[in-house]
C-alpha cells in the first residue's frame, strides 16, 4: 500500500510539473546568455539522484522548478560543460531568498565520471538541446512550451556539437478565435446556412472542432479538419464550416522554428450558438 501511494503522489508531482511552465537553465555561447529550455542534468536518472542527494533539503522551490536547482552551462570548442549549480534558501529573519552553489569539489565529485582536465564534460547526454533568447512569441503553459524570437537547435553527442540550427521567430498579425468577442461577431464572420439544416431546427448551438489547421505566410488557410461534435456528426455542416474558414483571410501566422503555424486555430473547439 505504501508504494502505491508513493506511486500516486509521483504521478501527481510529475502531472502538476507538465502543466506548469518550467524555469530554464542558463547557457553562454560565444559569451552570449541564453535560456536552456530543458533540464539535462535529469537526462541521466542516477546523476540527478546523487545531486539531488547533497542538495540541502530545506532548498526553496516552486511549481515552476519542482526539482529547486538551477544549472549553469556553457559551450566551449564545441563542447558542452557543466559549470555550476545554484539553489536558494529562504531566511525566515529578513523574509528572502538566498542564492547558493554547490561548491566546486562536490560537483566534481557528483560528476566525477565526467570530469575532464578538471571540468564537468556533459558526456552522458546524447540528444538536442534547445537555447533562446528575446521576447516570447508563443507561450503554453505547460513544460518548456514556449518559444522565443530567436532559437538555435543543437545536437549533443555525448557532450559534443554535432549540429546547429538558428531560427529566427516572429509573428504576422491577423485573426485567431481568442479575438473573437462575442458570438454575434462569430456569425457575422462565419454565416453557415442554417435553414438549409432541418435537423438542426431545434438546436441551440453547434459544437465545432478543428484540427490538423495549416496556413501559409500569408495568412490563408490551406488545409483544416473540421467536426460537428454536438449536437451530432453532420458532415455536410461540417464542410461547408471549413469552406467558411479557408475563404477567410488573413489569419493569424506564426514562423517558428522554420515552420509556419495557424495560431489560435490549429487545434480548436468552439460553440456556435443559434439565435432564435
Amino acid at each position: 500500500m505504501k508504494r502505491v501511494l508513493l506511486f500516486i503522489q509521483y504521478l501527481i508531482l510529475a502531472i502538476a510539473a507538465n502543466a506548469t511552465g518550467q524555469e530554464g537553465d542558463v547557457i553562454y555561447i560565444d559569451g552570449a546568455q541564453w535560456e536552456l529550455l530543458g533540464r539535462p542534468v535529469c537526462a541521466d536518472s542516477l546523476l540527478c539522484h546523487d545531486l539531488k542527494a547533497v542538495l540541502p533539503q530545506e532548498r526553496s522551490w516552486t511549481t515552476a522548478n519542482w526539482d529547486g536547482f538551477k544549472a549553469y552551462w556553457s559551450i566551449k570548442q564545441d563542447v558542452l560543460y557543466l559549470d555550476s549549480i545554484q539553489y536558494q534558501l529562504y531566511d525566515s529573519v529578513t523574509k528572502n531568498r538566498m542564492s547558493c552553489y554547490v561548491p566546486a569539489d562536490t560537483l566534481l565529485r557528483v560528476f566525477q565520471r565526467h570530469v575532464e582536465e578538471g571540468h564537468i564534460m556533459c558526456s552522458w547526454l546524447t540528444k538536442d538541446i534547445r537555447v533562446a533568447k528575446g521576447k516570447v512569441i508563443y507561450y503554453q503553459h505547460m513544460g518548456f512550451e514556449r518559444n522565443y524570437e530567436e532559437e538555435q537547435i543543437i545536437s549533443i553527442d555525448k557532450g559534443i556539437v554535432t549540429g546547429k540550427k538558428v531560427y529566427h521567430n516572429y509573428i504576422i498579425d491577423g485573426f485567431s478565435f481568442d479575438k473573437v468577442k462575442d458570438n454575434a461577431e462569430l456569425r457575422r464572420l462565419f454565416p453557415i446556412h442554417i435553414e438549409q439544416y432541418p435537423e438542426l431546427a431545434n438546436a441551440k448551438r453547434i459544437m465545432f472542432s478543428i484540427k490538423k489547421a495549416r496556413v501559409n505566410s500569408q495568412g490563408i488557410l490551406e488545409e483544416c479538419e473540421v467536426k460537428v461534435l454536438k449536437p451530432n456528426d453532420n458532415r455536410r455542416l461540417a464542410t461547408e464550416m471549413e469552406g467558411l474558414l479557408k475563404a477567410y483571410h488573413p489569419w493569424k501566422v506564426s514562423f517558428i522554428n522554420g515552420e509556419f503555424r495557424a495560431d489560435g486555430i490549429a487545434v480548436w473547439t468552439f460553440p456556435y450558438l443559434l439565435d432564435k
